[in-house]
C-alpha cells in the first residue's frame, strides 16, 4: 500500500487524483495518509535528506510505502556535473520518499509532473535504479526532458517493480 502524507494543506481531491495515478502505475493500493507537521529548524530551502529522516512517522504496515508531499522548495543537490534542482528524495530500498510540489501553480497542469516525480521516488523505494529510456519515470529527473514525460515505467522497470511488489507481499 502507498500512503500519501502531506506536510501542508492540499485539496483532498488533488491527493485522490495523485493516488489514482500511482495506483494505475503500480497496481497496488494508494490512499491519503493524512497530514503531519513540517519538522522545525530545517531552513529554507529544505534539506530533503534531513526532512525525510526527521518527519513525524505515520502509522503504517511493514510493507507500506510512505510518500510525503511538500509545497516547499528543496535544496539543490550536488552532482559530479554541477548542481541540479531537487524535486524529490527517497530512502533507497526503504519505506519513505518525499516529493516537492514547489512551483506547481495549477494542479491540473502540474499533476503530470508531480505524478512522474512521485512514481520515480517510489520506484527507488522498490529498489529501482535510473533508467536509460527517456520515456520511463526512472529516467534521471534532473534532465530537461524528464518533466515532459508521462508517469509510466518502461517494460523493464515495470517488470522489476512488479517482481519487488510480489516479493513484498509474500
Amino acid at each position: 500500500m502507498i500512503r500519501v502524507v502531506t506536510l501542508e494543506g492540499y485539496d483532498p481531491q488533488e491527493i485522490q487524483r495523485l493516488c489514482r495515478s500511482l495506483y494505475t502505475a503500480f497496481g497496488v493500493g494508494c490512499e491519503a495518509g493524512g497530514q503531519v507537521s513540517l519538522p522545525s529548524g530545517l531552513g529554507d530551502p529544505l534539506d530533503a535528506r534531513k526532512l525525510i529522516e526527521q518527519v513525524q512517522p505515520v502509522r503504517a504496515y511493514a510493507d507500506d510505502k510512505l510518500l510525503y508531499l511538500t509545497g516547499k522548495k528543496l535544496k539543490d543537490r550536488e552532482l559530479p556535473s554541477g548542481t541540479a534542482p531537487t524535486l524529490g528524495y527517497a530512502l533507497y530500498g526503504k519505506d519513505r520518499a518525499l516529493v516537492s510540489t514547489h512551483g506547481v501553480k495549477n494542479w491540473e497542469e502540474g499533476l503530470r509532473r508531480v505524478a512522474r516525480h512521485s512514481l520515480h521516488q517510489l520506484g527507488h523505494l522498490w529498489d529501482l535504479y535510473h533508467c536509460l529510456d527517456p520515456r520511463c519515470s526512472m529516467y534521471p529527473p534532473w534532465t530537461p526532458s524528464f518533466a515532459n514525460g508521462d508517469s509510466i515505467f518502461c517494460s523493464f522497470c515495470r517488470e522489476k517493480s512488479e517482481q519487488k511488489i510480489r516479493l513484498a507481499k509474500s
